[in-house]
């Protein structure tokens, strides 16, 4: 009898595992249930490794529509039946979704709803980690419930800050990586790049430079566009104020979409040997120039700032190249000068500028 009562113990433990339901998700929410006393952990994945992949336990996968027409796969794991009460609660995790600040990404993102424990293990297994976005599969792994654990961090917080990756994930920031970096106009604003030279910000660093990476810094500054008296607890130089949040509707609304570029045409001779352009930048990026002079002219190009030739070329000819990062020291806009200088030669040139803007 004792074996007999086992046996049926098992057959009814995944029954009763599938009749878990997913509570609909409350847009009038709190971000936190309790004192936040510890940043949100959470995990961004390029690519989830095979182990973490078939700890996945999918029951079943189905596209739901936003009232704006976007259309969200979201696959529920075997924990939740497939019926009408949990498809209405997947429903309104996509509802919710909708409601952040979004743009034509969200018909793009994939989810994946499971227990605190399911999606821990699906995140790599680590403790405490929430929740996690995973980058190859463009899917955010989030918990059905409030996570468990130490965190206080309610699961409409957790999916805000998830949502930010993924939007990450679909911008630009030429030549960094915007889902490490953030995307341009909040990157360029929080003068991440300098930060990171400087040897204070750490980019893509999942582990030890957990709260020092930009990556976590735009995704937690972007919950925080949306639950603003939450304290901001990762790297201080991250802290959102008005500029980030406009930069930040900037690149989710109208992203950054390459460089700008320009074309001067003027002539050198004896007489005018030295000619200068300046152009002001806002944004942190690439510069590339490209002169085009006489064939038998020969031309340099120099880049300066403040005051300083900061660049250079010396080659022979007048078919010069000059490309560099400009990583400025504090936000609003620089100004560098860009100039062409006679060696020997004369005559007209041109100049092609392209810079970040």
């Amino acid at each position: 009898m004792a074996i007999a009562a086992a046996a049926t113990a098992a057959l009814l433990a995944p029954a009763a595992a599938r009749a878990a339901t997913i509570a609909p998700v409350d847009p009038s929410a709190p971000a936190t249930t309790g004192p936040a006393i510890s940043p949100l952990l959470d995990r961004v994945i390029a690519r989830r490794p095979a182990r973490a992949r078939a700890s996945v336990s999918v029951g079943s996968t189905h596209a739901y529509r936003t009232a704006d027409g976007a259309s969200v796969e979201v696959s529920l794991s075997r924990s939740f039946a497939d019926n009408e009460t949990n498809r209405a609660g997947a429903q309104s995790f996509v509802d919710f979704l909708a409601t952040r600040v979004h743009g034509a990404e969200l018909g793009r993102l994939r989810m994946f709803i499971g227990t605190a424990t399911e999606v821990n293990d699906a995140c790599g297994g680590e403790q405490g980690v929430a929740a996690c976005y995973v980058g190859d599969e463009r899917r955010m792994y989030v918990p059905s419930t409030d996570p468990s654990g130490a965190s206080p961090f309610t699961r409409e917080y957790v999916m805000t800050h998830e949502y930010g990756h993924h939007i990450a994930g679909f911008r630009r920031n030429d030549p960094f990586s915007a889902i490490n970096w953030g995307p341009k106009y909040w990157s360029s604003y929080k003068v991440i790049c300098a930060g990171v030279y400087q040897g204070r910000y750490f980019p893509g660093n999942q582990g030890a430079h957990y709260l020092d990476d930009p990556g976590e810094g735009w995704a937690d500054s972007y919950a925080h566009l949306h639950y603003p008296s939450v304290p901001f607890q990762f790297n201080r130089g991250f802290t959102p104020d008005a500029g980030a949040f406009a930069a930040i509707r900037r690149d989710v609304l109208a992203p950054w979409r390459g460089p700008a570029t320009r074309t001067i045409r003027r002539a050198l001779s004896s007489r005018r040997r030295v000619t200068s352009t300046t152009s002001r930048l806002a944004l942190d990026g690439t510069v590339v120039l490209a002169l085009t002079g006489p064939r038998r002219a020969n031309y340099d190009l120099q880049v300066v700032e403040h005051g300083h030739v900061v660049d250079q070329t010396h080659a022979r000819g007048s078919r010069d190249h000059v490309t560099g990062t400009v990583c400025r020291a504090n936000p609003g806009t620089a100004s560098i000068t860009f100039r062409v200088r006679r060696r020997s030669g004369s005559g007209p040139f041109s100049l092609n500028i392209s810079t970040p803007g």
